[in-house]
């Protein structure tokens, strides 16, 4: 009998819509030989979404939802917690608890809610991992764009090659919870004052060091100024220039592909209707305003970051 192939998502109300494209697709090429689990981690998400978003399980894909302890989201609130260009939301923490608080999975999958698969999820569940914690794909917003590149390099430290996107991850969970990743990751989180632009990738970035599995570009296909992927197998609609805000959004036409078959496509048509020209300037500023930030923090004292790098070297 085939594992579970267990597939997180962590999202609030707002992202419902999205999901639900996301969902679609992933059942649209599940195999019916195999088991998904689906897990949505949730915050602020309604009653009434929760029964919508579950009107896409089949058979053989469940879904399911596990609301965020208050315990877990106290430790988390803070001012020092936030991301920067107003997208912080609570839940961009909640994939860094996976492996703690599942232990009845050795690996899984976790997806960002603005996503869309074109394959079977099963293969990227089976993609070697070794002993490494993840498996995942660079991102190239950071390598396209020189504010970026010089906020790894100068302030994280990372070569711009080695910083991957934690969009779309292949999770080590038994590994992870063998080299207690959940307590280093609370213990740098709770006792350094490290300010970053993107605090949960970031973390991610620098507890892995060393320790990824690097996957074809094709399993995280994002906007991007490079070669194209010919063959895409996830396409995430990272950061800006969402296909439900921009008729010529990059690989937007997978997403609608998929949106007419998903429950929430009326609600879909209605959030691009309603996404004004002026609301298209200001996602527009609000990139540049990101880069601005990473410029500016490529160059801001990373004291506190040499303190807590020299820590976990020697855990």
């Amino acid at each position: 009998m085939n594992p579970i192939i267990p597939v997180f998502f962590s999202i609030n109300d707002a992202y419902a819509p999205f999901l639900s494209v996301a969902l679609t697709s992933i059942v649209d090429h599940a195999a019916p030989t195999n088991q998904y689990e689906i897990i949505i981690l949730c915050d602020d998400l309604s009653q009434a979404n929760q029964a919508k978003l579950a009107q896409s399980a089949t058979p053989n894909v469940q879904i399911r939802f596990a609301p965020m302890a208050d315990s877990l989201k106290g430790q988390l609130s803070g001012e020092h917690m936030k991301l920067r260009g107003n997208m912080f939301t609570l839940t961009i923490y909640f994939r860094l608890f996976i492996a703690a608080m599942f232990p009845q999975y050795d690996r899984a999958i976790y997806l960002d809610a603005d996503v869309v698969t074109t394959t079977d999820l099963a293969n990227l569940f089976n993609q070697p991992l070794g002993d490494n914690l993840v498996g995942a794909v660079p991102d190239t917003f950071a390598a396209d764009n020189a504010q970026s590149v010089a906020y790894v390099e100068q302030h994280l430290g990372l070569p711009i090659a080695d910083y991957f996107n934690s969009g779309v991850m292949l999770l080590n969970l038994k590994q992870m919870r063998a080299e207690k990743f959940n307590e280093k990751f609370m213990h740098c989180l709770t006792d350094y004052h490290v300010d970053f632009i993107a605090p949960d990738q970031d973390y991610l970035n620098l507890l892995c060091r060393n320790r990824v599995a690097h996957l074809d570009r094709g399993w995280n296909v994002m906007p991007t100024t490079q070669t194209r992927v010919t063959a895409p197998q996830i396409l995430h609609y990272s950061l800006f220039g969402k296909p439900w805000h921009f008729a010529d959004a990059q690989n937007g036409q997978y997403f609608w592909d998929v949106a007419p078959q998903a429950p929430y496509y009326a609600e879909v048509q209605a959030i691009q209707r309603a996404y004004t020209d002026a609301d298209r300037v200001q996602d527009r500023e609000a990139e540049q305003g990101l880069l601005g930030q990473l410029k500016k923090f490529a160059s801001t004292n990373r004291t506190d970051l040499t303190k807590m790098e020299t820590e976990m070297e020697l855990i």
